[in-house]
């Protein structure tokens, strides 16, 4: 597997580490049916220290491929991170090298949304399943003769 080093002695002294680099797809370890990477991670930024701190300012993007929430057809989605800061105290650090490959991994798959929709949100199905959707705007009622019971509602009385 690919991996992302910084070499921590070589920024002693103010210096910054420009990236810039392509990591295959692969970094992002994702076995999943309806989520896969098809493109390589395009990375940039810069990483620093900053007192007792390594600090890294990246952006990074790819593309997911993931079904969509209407229709079940495959659906390109662009992840891009933008100026996202990552901060690793030193004394985390086992070795004069760190690798920024995790983090880079953790940014993109937390930027990864939960349902997508083909045709830029404009699926041509929905129109045929409206009407099982909610209405927008629309409360959820519930009938005033079932009592709501909130189990937990009463813990943080003494």
């Amino acid at each position: 597997m690919e991996q992302l080093k910084v070499y921590i002695d070589r920024l002693k002294g103010g210096d910054k580490q420009k990236i810039s680099c392509t990591l295959a797809p692969s970094v992002l370890d994702v076995q999943e049916e309806e989520l896969t990477f098809p493109e390589d991670v395009q990375v940039t930024g810069e990483i620093y220290l900053a007192d007792d701190h390594l600090i890294g300012h990246l952006n990074a993007k790819t593309t997911a491929l993931m079904p969509c929430a209407m229709c079940n057809s495959i659906t390109k989605v662009l992840i891009h991170i933008k100026d996202e800061y990552i901060t690793v105290p030193l004394a985390e650090v086992r070795s004069a090298i760190y690798d920024l490959t995790p983090d880079i991994r953790e940014m993109l798959l937390l930027q990864v949304p939960q349902f997508v929709e083909c045709h830029e949100g404009k699926c041509p199905e929905r129109e045929t399943l409206k009407n099982y959707l909610a209405k927008p705007g629309l409360e959820n009622t519930q009938s005033q003769s079932q009592p709501v019971h909130f189990p937990f509602a009463d813990l943080d009385k003494k």
